[in-house]
């Protein structure tokens, strides 16, 4: 049975402990956090040392498990000394993993390439300390943006501490397909985010708000989402990432209430039909 995680992105700019409640009310098995601000709306969670105080209680009250923490931005500028305080408070929940993208294509330098891969294993060895595994989610817009950029990377970084987290949408976005899932070491896929959204590919450069703003509930959509949990581990636990736009009008706990169904639905269903 696959764990689930409802992810921040799902129901921001709900506050942490609300996501948690939401989460807890849903039925959801765990959250992510998101623990340093990534958009405007984001709290600033770890400058917050009561709001640190209520999560760990509230977690506490609930029984929820924390999947991951987020987002964390690697590049060749990046201070791995700066996530240190997230890591180690993430460390105290007992959080496995943080998820991790690379820079925007803008801002990526093919020459200093060697020194992204130095700050990926600076991050792996810091997090082995820890007990908590970097996982790279490629994105097309990002300059790991492929599950084969993916791949090259870990191959770069040469850790053992370094996973891969596959995006249901950024995996069809980029070009990718569960066929070419089937050929990654399954050691690398420790857990997955799924949503849905059309076939159709938008403009590129509506991607990016795409992902951030238009995503669809499992099962709504038209991504191959059954063929893709065929291709992952048996039983991976699933991170359910899908803010909608069209349902920000809801509240925090229907709206984790609706996803918690639909993402039932076609698990049940992606089990009536068999592996």
């Amino acid at each position: 049975m696959n764990l689930l995680s409802l992810a921040p992105l799902t129901v921001l700019p709900a506050s942490p402990l609300d996501q948690i409640d939401a989460a807890h009310a849903a039925g959801f098995d765990a959250v992510g956090l998101r623990l340093q601000p990534v958009m405007p709306t984001d709290a600033d969670v770890m400058g917050n040392a009561a709001l640190l105080r209520d999560i760990e209680r509230r977690l506490a009250a609930t029984g929820l498990e924390v999947l991951d923490i987020e987002v964390f931005r690697v590049g060749l500028h990046s201070d791995i000394r700066s996530m240190l305080p997230a890591m180690e408070f993430a460390a105290s929940l007992g959080v496995k993993y943080m998820l991790c993208t690379s820079v925007l294509v803008a801002e990526h330098l093919a020459a200093e390439e060697l020194r992204t891969v130095e700050k990926f294993a600076e991050l792996c060895d810091a997090g082995a300390q820890l007990g908590i595994k970097p996982m790279l989610e490629f994105m097309i817009y990002r300059s790991i943006g492929t599950i084969e950029d993916a791949l090259r990377m870990v191959k770069l970084v040469q850790h053992p501490n370094l996973g891969i987290c596959v995006d249901a949408l950024h995996l069809s976005r980029s070009g990718g397909t569960p066929e070419a899932l089937r050929k990654v070491d399954p050691g690398l896929l420790c857990y997955a985010q799924i949503c849905d959204a059309p076939a159709a590919l938008p403009p590129a450069s509506q991607i990016p708000l795409e992902a951030r703003s238009h995503r669809l509930y499992p099962g709504e959509g038209s991504l191959p989402l059954l063929e893709l949990l065929d291709a992952l581990p048996p039983d991976i636990p699933l991170s359910v990432e899908a803010p909608a736009s069209h349902r920000a009008h809801l509240s925090v706990v229907q709206r984790a209430h609706a996803i918690a169904r639909c993402t039932r639905n076609l698990l049940q269903l992606h089990a009536a039909r068999g592996r």
